[in-house]
């Protein structure tokens, strides 16, 4: 029969022969480890380090002899002048320890040679048998080359972001003109990802001209793609339709030549625009479609509808098949130009917004200038998408007054 007593008593005896070798375990470990570790007693004037091991020797050129007694502060000596930043990682390094918490911290350190190095700290309080903290340890790294490639990948990203706004200004007149007899307003908000911020650059632009003879030439357009080539080709697409304008009064022939000037220009690009001729006068206004969205006019005293004939879009073909249609703009009614950024505007369940919900934001309100027009239709894009991210969104309204 098994002595389970005995069994018990030599367990016992194992357990407490563990216990009295762990610290001595724990020291071999700790000197093992190839990271710098040192511990600072906390309790003493000044906090100064009372071990190190040889990890740290290797990381900061100092022996032992040379460190213990000394708070580690000296490994900052003389780098606040040479512009480092070590107040802020120092004090937050005093907070750790006054207040006996855990963290990490990362602060310049000189080594002996006088080199320096970006040193991560793991700060750890270590209790007595009582719950008192009598030191703390410092687990530490090099993390120079981590956090100078940080850097660079940060200035890279700033970078870019600076040449992106240069290049979405670009793509935009700097303001309208202003047009007698029109009440304008436009939105140009460029796509956001999940997190709100900005996407890559877009393809959306807009521009208005007043040509000579009084008439007004609004445009507003959709590139695919983004990014700088979607920008390029963007800026050669507004640029091309500044060039024709003042050629032929007639929308869907300004289009048509676009379409050739900018046929290789885009590439294995597409782009749909709409082009709206303005007179001067309360007469009809003239609508092209090159495969953009139609648009939406608002009757002062009507029902909501759209307009425009659809018409191939451009890129793939320099010759292209478009059709003018002309469309009453009275006093008090209004057009809205839009990319398919409105329509297409996405839930969180995937839904899209579609043109039943852009008229249902603008069905049934009482007249409203431009601006709450625009104001109205972006209210129900935000609604739709909730805390989602946006695609490209544009619009343009032409509200005819007086």
């Amino acid at each position: 029969m098994e002595d389970t007593a005995g069994t018990t008593r030599t367990s016992e005896l194992r357990v407490l022969r563990d216990v009295t070798d762990l610290d001595d375990v724990l020291v071999r470990a700790l000197r093992a480890v190839q990271q710098a570790v040192c511990i600072a007693d906390v309790t003493l004037p000044d906090e100064p380090v009372v071990w190190v091991n040889d990890a740290f020797t290797l990381t900061t050129g100092y022996l032992a002899s040379e460190t213990v007694g000394r708070n580690c502060r000296f490994l900052q000596d003389h780098l606040a002048e040479a512009g480092y930043d070590v107040a802020g990682p120092a004090a937050r390094i005093r907070a750790l320890v006054r207040e006996r918490r855990s963290g990490t911290v990362v602060i310049p350190n000189r080594r002996r040679d006088g080199t320096v190095f970006l040193n991560e700290l793991s700060l750890s309080p270590l209790t007595d048998p009582l719950g008192r903290v009598r030191h703390y340890v410092a687990v530490q790294r090099d993390v120079t080359t981590r956090v100078q490639a940080q850097r660079a990948r940060d200035t890279a990203h700033a970078e870019a972001a600076a040449l992106a706004d240069q290049l979405q200004r670009q793509l935009v007149p700097a303001r309208l003109p202003a047009v007698p007899g029109l009440d304008l307003a436009v939105r140009y908000h460029p796509a956001t990802r999940a997190d709100g911020s900005r996407g890559e650059v877009s393809g959306d632009f807009y521009d208005l001209r007043v040509l000579p003879g009084g008439d007004a030439i609004a445009v507003i357009g959709d590139v695919s793609g983004r990014g700088p080539r979607a920008a390029a080709t963007t800026a050669a697409l507004r640029w091309a339709v500044r060039g024709v304008a003042g050629a032929t009064s007639s929308p869907a022939r300004l289009l048509g030549l676009v379409a050739d000037a900018v046929h290789d220009a885009l590439d294995d690009r597409f782009a749909t625009v709409a082009a709206v001729k303005v007179p001067p006068a309360n007469t009809p206004v003239t609508v092209a479609l090159a495969g953009h969205p139609q648009l939406l006019l608002l009757p002062a005293g009507g029902a909501p509808r759209f307009v425009g004939r659809p018409g191939m879009l451009l890129g793939p073909f320099g010759d292209v098949d478009l059709h003018d249609e002309t469309v009453d703009l009275e006093p008090g009614d209004a057009l809205v130009l839009y990319t398919d950024g409105v329509t297409e505007a996405q839930s969180p369940d995937g839904e899209l917004l579609g043109e039943e919900g852009l008229l249902a934001a603008v069905a049934g309100r009482e007249p409203q200038d431009a601006e709450g027009i625009a104001d109205a239709v972006l209210a129900a894009v935000a609604r739709h998408v909730g805390e989602g991210p946006t695609d490209d969104l544009t619009l343009m309204v032409l509200r005819r007054v007086g």
